[in-house]
């Protein structure tokens, strides 16, 4: 039986995953290729009582299950999904969201005392107190102390290179800790000063509603057009910009000059590329940075005012 070892760091709780049968090749993806690696705990909340987590690659975003449960809500706690959406995610209580999931894995029933303790905690972070919490995964048994994220593809073209690896490294440097930019939308730190009316609330909702569905959607649904398909150079070259420039021109409007500027570079280094290989190496590169915005900006977000909207009672 191969196992995992699932840390949450800040409130000190490790459990143990095993690894199942239910689909064979993400298993192995996850075993062979991914562990050992950290991210940002994120809290979902919409969903229930289910964490999730931005894993470093890309591979998970174009892999096909070869099952999905039906409906996860129904799913034992302590089940372990992988989502096309680049995520590790685990139930620990309620859920309402019944859309069909991939299972890889199982916390061990000991632990799912420990793993609901630490959803708490991570509920209490993403809602109220913003203590950002690192998960780290790893091969039970191992001992791991470098948890940098994986060197991105050489491709030949020295400038593209260059963008690649910048890129990169600003995806590392706010994989823990938050990006500075982010921080200040969320103080109200806009050079424009974007939201009507002198207030940024509408501001952080909008930022949130556009860098979601550019790295999930946009940048990601890119990456599985050159996995999937065999679209040529030319038209993933002349499709990308119309799906990328704009929201990223809007985004730096509202604060994120940074991800504004890799974009414009990103764009503009499409003409040199000499194959798909280089143009998934680039393009993956700005999805892993935009989904990490998507993650800091989640765990940031004032949810707490979610309390001035109770459900009525059943």
């Amino acid at each position: 039986m191969r196992q995992l070892e699932i840390e949450w760091v800040q409130p000190q709780i490790t459990v143990t995953a095993d690894l199942t049968d239910d689909n064979p090749d993400l298993v192995d993806m996850v075993w062979n290729r991914l562990v050992p690696y950290n991210s940002l705990q994120n809290h979902a909340l919409v969903s229930g009582d289910h964490l999730y987590h931005l894993l470093p690659s890309s591979e998970t975003v174009y892999r096909t299950p070869e099952y999905k449960m039906e409906d996860r809500t129904v799913a034992p706690d302590g089940t372990v999904f992988l989502s096309q959406l680049q995520h590790i995610g685990i139930k620990y209580g309620p859920l309402t969201e019944y859309l069909p999931a991939a299972p890889i894995g199982r916390v061990v029933p000991d632990d799912v005392d420990a793993l609901r303790e630490a959803g708490q905690h991570c509920w209490d972070a993403a809602y109220r107190t913003k203590e950002a919490v690192e998960i780290r995964v790893r091969r039970k048994g191992d001992q791991v102390t470098d948890y940098t994220l994986p060197l991105p593809p050489r491709v030949g073209i020295p400038d593209v290179q260059d963008l690649i690896d910048e890129i990169h490294d600003a995806t590392q440097r706010s994989w823990i800790e938050p990006p500075e930019e982010i921080v200040d939308i969320h103080a109200g730190r806009i050079s424009s000063r974007a939201g009507s009316r002198d207030q940024f609330f509408s501001t952080m909702v909008f930022v949130n509603g556009e860098v979601r569905p550019l790295g999930y959607n946009a940048l990601n649904g890119l990456l599985r057009l050159v996995r999937t398909t065999a679209l040529p150079l030319d038209t993933l070259r002349e499709i990308t910009p119309g799906f990328i420039r704009t929201p990223s021109e809007f985004l730096g409007y509202t604060g994120l000059h940074t991800l504004e500027r890799f974009t414009k570079q990103t764009t503009d280094a499409l003409a040199r590329l000499e194959d798909r290989e280089q143009y998934f190496a680039l393009i993956s590169a700005l999805a892993l940075y935009t989904n990490m915005l998507n993650t800091w900006n989640l765990h940031l977000f004032p949810w707490d005012h979610g309390k001035e909207y109770p459900y009525a009672e059943r």
